[in-house]
C-alpha cells in the first residue's frame, strides 16, 4: 500500500512512468487542492541521507521540502546510482515507514464441504478389434461348362495371364471363353471405411461371378488360403470342384507347375 505521493513517484518512476508537475504555481492559475500532496510533520531527513542538488549548493531542506524535492529527482531520473538509492530508501523509512496491514485469513462464506466418496471406477469397455480386410484382385474366365476363378498378380502382365487363363480353358474342351469383371479389394484406401467389410466382398462376388446360368465346374487358381476358400464358397454358394493354389503369374514361369496342373484338371475333358 502507497502511504503518500513519494512512494507513488518512486514506484511510477521505476516502471518507467514520468509524471509532471509544476515547481511553483503558475502566475493566474486557480488554487488546486486536489494537487496539494503535503502530509503531517514529520522528522526530517538525516543529513546523510539528503539528495545533493545538481548545480546549486546544498542547502538544509525542512521536512515538506525534502520529501517534494526526493519526489520531483525520482521522477526526473530513470536509474539512481545504488548508493543514492539506499541513501534515499533509508530516509525514507527514518521519516516515513510504511507498515503493511496484516494479513488476514480469508474466510469462506458457504460451510466446509466433506469430500465426496470418490467414483467408483468403471469398468474399462472391450476394445473391439478392427476387422480384418482381405486384399485381392479376382476375375474369372467363363466357358459353357467350366468357370476359372483367379487370384491375379497386379505386379505381372495381365495381358500374359489372361492368355494363359483362355489356354487353360480350352486344354479342357472350352472353345467360347468370356471374362467376367475384375475386383480390386479393398474398395478404399482408407480401410476404416465400413464398405471395405467381408459382407461387401462377398456381395459384390456373388453379383460378379455367381450370375444366373452358374458353370458346372469350379476351378480356383492362387485361392488356396482357407479364409479365401470360406469366401467363394459364402460368395459364390459352391465349394470350388478343383483348388489349385499357384497363381497365374508363377505358373507362367514354372513348367512344373504347369504339368502338375494338367494332371488336376485332365478329368473335366470331355469324354473322359
Amino acid at each position: 500500500m502507497i502511504g503518500n505521493e513519494a512512494e507513488r513517484q518512486f514506484y511510477l518512476a521505476a516502471a518507467g512512468i514520468r509524471m509532471w508537475y509544476a515547481r511553483e504555481s503558475l502566475p493566474g492559475a486557480a488554487p488546486s487542492p486536489d494537487f496539494d500532496f503535503g502530509v503531517e510533520d514529520e522528522p526530517q531527513f538525516q543529513p546523510g541521507s539528503e539528495v545533493p542538488q545538481v548545480g546549486r549548493k546544498s542547502e538544509p531542506l525542512s521536512g515538506d521540502q525534502g520529501r517534494e524535492r526526493i519526489a520531483q529527482l525520482q521522477s526526473l531520473m530513470g536509474n539512481k546510482p545504488e548508493s543514492a538509492q539506499k541513501a534515499d530508501s533509508a530516509g525514507q523509512q527514518a521519516a516515513d515507514p510504511v507498515k503493511a496491514p496484516p494479513a488476514t485469513k480469508l474466510r469462506s462464506e458457504t460451510p466446509e464441504m466433506e469430500p465426496e466418496d470418490p467414483m467408483p471406477a468403471s469398468e474399462p469397455e472391450e476394445v473391439r478389434q478392427p476387422e480384418a480386410v482381405h486384399r485381392v484382385c479376382l476375375t474369372a474366365w467363363k466357358g459353357s461348362r467350366v468357370m476359372l476363378l483367379c487370384n491375379i498378380a497386379e505386379g505381372a502382365s495381365f495381358a500374359l495371364q489372361e492368355n494363359l487363363a483362355r489356354n487353360i480353358l480350352r486344354s479342357i474342351g472350352e472353345t467360347e471363353v468370356s471374362q467376367c469383371d475384375v475386383i480390386r479389394w479393398p474398395l478404399f484406401n482408407n480401410l476404416k471405411v465400413t464398405l471395405n467389410s467381408e459382407s461387401d466382398l462377398v456381395s459384390v462376388m456373388a453379383s460378379s461371378f455367381a450370375g444366373d446360368s452358374p458353370a458346372e465346374k469350379l476351378i480356383t487358381l492362387g485361392l488356396g488360403d482357407e479364409t479365401q476358400a470360406q469366401l467363394i464358397e459364402r460368395g459364390l454358394g459352391r465349394v470350388p470342384d478343383i483348388v489349385f493354389s499357384s497363381t497365374l503369374a508363377s505358373l507362367a514361369s514354372d513348367p512344373s507347375q504347369k504339368r502338375r496342373l494338367w494332371q488336376t484338371i485332365r478329368v473335366l475333358v470331355p469324354g473322359r
